[in-house]
């Protein structure tokens, strides 16, 4: 990963011989794909903004604004804090990242966070929002003020720019593993995240649309609400367990929910009965993995979101056209292969 990333920062130097010191304010849309160590760029349409360039050099200083304190969120940091010690070590540019997460998941708190950033003349906010709707103002605000925003663990809509694995993979690969394990038939609960995170919300909404229109023989409930909290998320769903001691599966649209699930299906004594594929790579979900209680997780590359989404921010400062997108992709992770991530990611949670 180091050579690669190493590699991708002298491309993007190069590229900058012709951009460097000349004020750019769009950039072709494009859509990257990154997924394990390989990235493909491919034209898309629309052009997406940046700011101003400046010489290259000097100091790079970049707010990196997770949806709550959580320890999927540390992944992402983690990926960030790398990316911005090689650039730091292989550039001329010194790049630094301020992680300022939310103490709750709360609206007006994260806004409160963009505000002190953007108070504080940090050049570019990498932000996973609680609510597009009731932070478009604010990131209006902060982006006429020269300072660019990108988003993270969202696609991207407007004129902003994301890095993420989309949400269609997401459910797909979840969806379709979770429907081979049951044969495609038996009753299964769908716990919501936050309800207002696009991303929460997007992922809800499309399993309750493909599951009727896919699996006539899925009955599909309706399995608790865990605003991103793992607790929350165990409560919920050992009150859904007991109330549906027929319950075969267990899907979810946060990474909190398949911690909570499977501690529920541990004290329940289901583990092998009830199926779940979960979502996320942090620690206490992947020893769920190991134990067995989940079948396998859905691997969407936190830490490649936070590399990536610096990298971003380091070409606007050079001047370099930045994609409209950049899509991790997706993968499975199971009993073949979790010791090998349990490895990378030792998180708090």
């Amino acid at each position: 990963m180091k050579k690669l990333i190493v590699a991708f920062i002298a491309v993007c130097i190069v590229a900058t011989m012709g951009f460097v010191g000349v004020g750019c304010t769009t950039a072709a849309e494009t859509e990257t794909t990154a997924a394990g160590e390989a990235a493909e760029t491919t034209a898309a349409g629309e052009a997406a903004e940046t700011t101003a360039a400046p010489v290259a050099g000097g100091e790079l200083k970049i707010a990196l604004v997770p949806k709550v304190v959580h320890p999927w969120f540390d992944i992402v940091n983690i990926g960030a804090q790398e990316m911005a010690n090689l650039l730091t070590e292989n550039t001329n540019t010194k790049v630094t990242v301020e992680y300022i997460a939310p103490a709750s998941a709360d609206v007006a708190e994260q806004n409160m966070i963009l505000q002190n950033a953007a108070a504080k003349q940090v050049d570019g906010i990498i932000i996973d929002p609680l609510d597009v709707d009731g932070s478009a103002q604010v990131f209006e605000e902060i982006q006429a003020q020269g300072t660019l925003i990108t988003l993270f663990d969202l696609a991207p809509f407007d004129d902003w720019t994301s890095v993420c694995a989309t949400d269609v993979d997401m459910v797909e690969y979840e969806l379709t593993r979770l429907m081979d394990l049951l044969g495609e038939e038996g009753k299964v609960a769908i716990m919501q995240g936050f309800p207002t995170a696009p991303s929460h919300k997007q992922r809800y909404d499309l399993f309750k649309k493909l599951i009727p229109e896919r699996y006539p023989n899925i009955e599909l409930i309706e399995g608790g609400v865990d605003n991103d909290d793992m607790e929350t998320a165990r409560q919920q769903a050992a009150a859904t367990i007991a109330a549906n001691p027929d319950l075969d599966g267990y899907i979810m649209c946060d990474a909190a929910g398949p911690v909570g699930i499977g501690q529920a299906i541990k004290e329940a004594g289901k583990v092998g009965e009830i199926k779940v594929v979960g979502i996320g790579e942090m620690t206490s979900i992947l020893d769920l993995v190991k134990e067995g209680v989940l079948e396998s997780t859905v691997y969407i590359y936190p830490d490649m979101q936070g590399s990536y989404s610096v990298m971003l921010h380091y070409m606007n400062y050079l001047g370099v056209p930045i994609p409209k997108m950049v899509d991790m992709g997706v993968a499975y992770i199971d009993q073949t292969n979790v010791d090998e991530y349990l490895n990378r990611f030792t998180t708090t949670g």
